[in-house]
């Protein structure tokens, strides 16, 4: 057996380059730019997940809906702020939703659809609280405790003040499932069961531009980078009735339905229950479109790819067996690397995609905390952060190369029942 001898001037050398390496290292989470998380917290996920104290659960909520605040940058560790019962936030919808252009506010959804007979429906609320709109008046309101769980509300909050106040409350006669913001940096669109309503912000306050009436549905949408185009993942009941992706035109503040997305005759798959949310790559030519974010846990489901580049857009891809239920994407810069979201109680993985290849395909699962929700890239690329509403943590990947991603020990604990995530830029005021 030959036998390799390392010579001690080669071991002090690994030494001292290990030593280096450590020692460039922060022991925190660091970002290249300033840069701020805002995730939001639904307690009612007690019914959901194990993290109630009541054994057995008795359905009588004690949890309250919250919101974490994170700002993050090259120099210091992650400046992290939960408030707790001051707004409403619900896990069934989407895993993201809107910011300011210059990262000043947040701006988040509650409705108050819930599937009969879940969980989530068993639950009572506490006496004396306000629960749904009818409760509320207008100086309830302007109070900064108030998280009314059935209300249909938009809610704007200051992310840059140090309580991190709500400075806005919306109430609906529609139920308002998501909202974001617009490429322009200066409208918010949001979808409710029955229409599209636009909004600006001024200071720190919406005011309603545009409402357009769409047909009855729940569901999801994401807004094309031309600014022009929306693509909407709607059901018009669930569970019961597949989710069908449509395609809509923005014409004004207005918003105009062009057709449904159909799936292409040899393009071996299908639309699902709850498929209802959805994204579009950064360069806008396709849409990616999850199944089964509800209704999982029976068998592996697919990823649909929506060419967006047609005059009536089609499903003309499909990446098969992802996983048993998928909630969000988030798009590497490069242009080639897709990372969905598994849905899992306990044990959870994300999906790592290769966009590139034609056709598009699975590279490898990674492992992730239960019931993921909110993914996004950090702009240049270097970091994932992953949300999990079961273990109360936004995890954090470091990437390495085009296509690896490798899990970092250290994240960032927030509330329990995290259900949707969005990152900006961290707002500084202008100097005078």
């Amino acid at each position: 057996m030959k036998m390799t001898i390392i010579k001690p001037i080669a071991i002090v050398f690994l030494f001292s380059s290990t030593c280096i390496l450590h020692a460039e290292e922060k022991p925190y989470i660091t970002t290249q730019t300033p840069l701020t998380l805002f995730s939001t917290q639904d307690g009612e996920t007690e019914g959901r997940w194990p993290f109630s104290t009541v054994k057995p659960y008795d359905y009588k909520l004690l949890a309250k809906d919250s919101f974490t605040v994170i700002h993050l940058g090259p120099n210091h560790p992650p400046i992290v702020k939960t408030v707790y019962g001051t707004i409403a936030a619900t896990i069934l919808g989407t895993p993201t939703m809107a910011m300011s252009k210059d990262g000043r506010y947040g701006i988040a959804t509650n409705h108050s659809w819930r599937v009969e007979g879940s969980s989530l429906d068993m639950l009572s609320y506490p006496l004396n609280d306000p629960v749904n709109n009818k409760d509320l008046n207008d100086e309830l309101l302007k109070q900064q405790v108030l998280s009314p769980q059935l209300s249909n509300m938009i809610q704007v909050v200051d992310l840059y003040d140090k309580d991190h106040k709500v400075v806005d409350r919306i109430l609906l006669d529609d139920k308002p499932f998501h909202i974001l913001s617009h490429p322009d940096g200066e409208r918010f669109f949001a979808i409710c069961c029955e229409h599209f309503i636009s909004y600006k912000l001024h200071s720190g306050r919406l005011v309603e531009l545009s409402r357009s009436k769409i047909e009855f549905g729940l569901g999801c949408f994401w807004i094309h980078p031309d600014g022009k185009h929306i693509i909407a993942g709607r059901t018009p009941k669930l569970p019961g009735k597949p989710a069908i992706p449509q395609w809509y035109r923005i014409v004004g503040n207005g918003v105009e339905k062009i057709c449904d997305i159909k799936i292409a005759k040899n393009i071996d798959t299908k639309y699902l229950d709850s498929g209802a949310i959805l994204r579009i790559t950064p360069d806008g030519k396709w849409g990616f479109i999850c199944q089964r974010t509800i209704y999982n846990g029976k068998d592996l489901c697919d990823v649909l790819i929506a060419d967006l580049t047609m005059e009536n857009p089609m499903v003309t891809k499909v990446i098969k067996q992802v996983g048993d239920g998928l909630e969000s994407f988030a798009f590497h810069p490069n242009g080639k690397m897709a990372v969905v979201t598994c849905l899992a109680r306990e044990k959870n993985a994300l999906a790592i995609l290769d966009i590139e290849s034609d056709p598009p395909r699975l590279l490898y699962h990674i492992d992730a905390s239960a019931g993921s929700q909110g993914i996004e890239f950090t702009p240049e690329g270097d970091k994932l952060f992953h949300g999990s509403p079961a273990h109360g943590r936004i995890e954090v990947y470091d990437v390495v190369g085009d296509f690896e991603l490798v899990k970092n020990q250290k994240f960032i604990k927030i509330g329990y029942g995290h259900n949707s995530l969005t990152m900006g830029p961290r707002y500084f005021p202008k100097k005078k």
